[in-house]
């Protein structure tokens, strides 16, 4: 009886032991089928910037089995093919990213903001219109949509690359010399757009709206992965959304935490790169493979892409 007592007491303990422990088992098992979400990211991508500075993303992305893991878009392109989700690019961008990978889709879309990107030309340069830039010094980021916001404005006058002298120096030096006289006119984008135009020695020659330029941004999947985990897209663009919402409803607390995201950016201009945006996130739709397709044979139309490609076969996550 005493040995039916023990024996019944050591099975109690078992059970309650166990019972203690499952809970215990099953919060480590739901930890270990949270998979990674491999995400990158600009300093300049204000909305996952935003996202992740008010933890928009991390909550959303666990209810639905993912835990995001974070790296900044290389300039190496192999880079890309390493992530999930792929950083927002300005919207020429996917003309030299897609070809290389095809198995990019895009899922979401923000803007128009053709504001946000433009020509500042020397106050004393005599410079008036697009015209006025033909033999003259102009830099400019390869291939970006500056650049091509730059071929639009010569190819409204009847100019072409050829007739300018375009500068390719990295953005970060352009202040400089514009500065110093080293260049006759910058074309460039946020942020560097804003500070350029707020400098005392120069004057805004022209915009993106005024070539009728969209000036979207991007953001691209892997294609099989979102197919396969279909939850994520509507988590990633449910993000997108609400970080361009708080945006809009507190654009002073919006510009302060991108300031300190910028190296302490003076607070003035940061305003004015938030006030170049609409902040607005919609679905792709065909229309974008209109405007891609344009700028690629804008580009191949001087030799910097190859003819023929097709940028309207690319796929849309709806």
């Amino acid at each position: 009886m005493s040995e039916l007592k023990g024996c019944v007491g050591r099975r109690g303990l078992l059970v309650g032991t166990v019972a203690m422990i499952s809970p215990l088992l099953s919060v480590r098992s739901a930890r270990a089928a949270v998979a990674a979400l491999r995400i990158s990211y600009q300093k300049s991508s204000i909305l996952l910037q935003v996202a992740r500075q008010r933890n928009m993303i991390d909550a959303r992305l666990r209810d639905v089995g993912f835990e995001p893991e974070w790296s900044i878009l290389s300039t190496v392109p192999a880079q890309i093919g390493t992530v999930d989700y792929v950083s927002d690019v300005a919207e020429a961008v996917p003309v030299t990213v897609l070809p290389l990978f095809p198995n990019l889709a895009l899922y979401a879309v923000e803007g128009p903001s053709p504001h946000a990107l433009g020509i500042v030309v020397h106050r004393e340069s005599g410079i008036t219109s697009a015209v006025d830039l033909r033999g003259r010094k102009i830099a400019v980021s390869k291939t970006g949509s500056a650049f091509d916001f730059l071929l639009l404005a010569l190819g409204a006058v009847g100019l072409r690359l050829s007739d300018i002298h375009p500068i390719y120096i990295p953005e970060s030096a352009c202040i400089q010399a514009f500065n110093n006289g080293a260049i006759d006119g910058w074309a460039t984008f946020d942020p560097y757009f804003s500070f350029a135009t707020a400098l005392p020695n120069a004057v805004l020659l022209a915009d993106g709206a005024s070539a009728g330029m969209r000036y979207n941004r991007y953001y691209m999947a892997d294609t099989a992965f979102a197919q396969v985990h279909p939850q994520t897209i509507s988590a990633m663009r449910e993000m997108l959304g609400d970080a361009a919402a708080w945006i809009r409803g507190n654009p002073d607390a919006a510009a302060d935490l991108l300031s300190r995201q910028w190296d302490d950016m003076p607070l003035e201009i940061v305003r004015k790169v938030l006030s170049h945006r609409t902040f607005e996130v919609r679905l792709p739709d065909p229309t974008d493979l209109v405007t891609l397709q344009a700028i690629n044979d804008r580009y191949a139309a001087q030799g910097l892409v190859p003819m023929g490609r097709n940028l309207k076969a690319t796929h849309l996550l709806s």
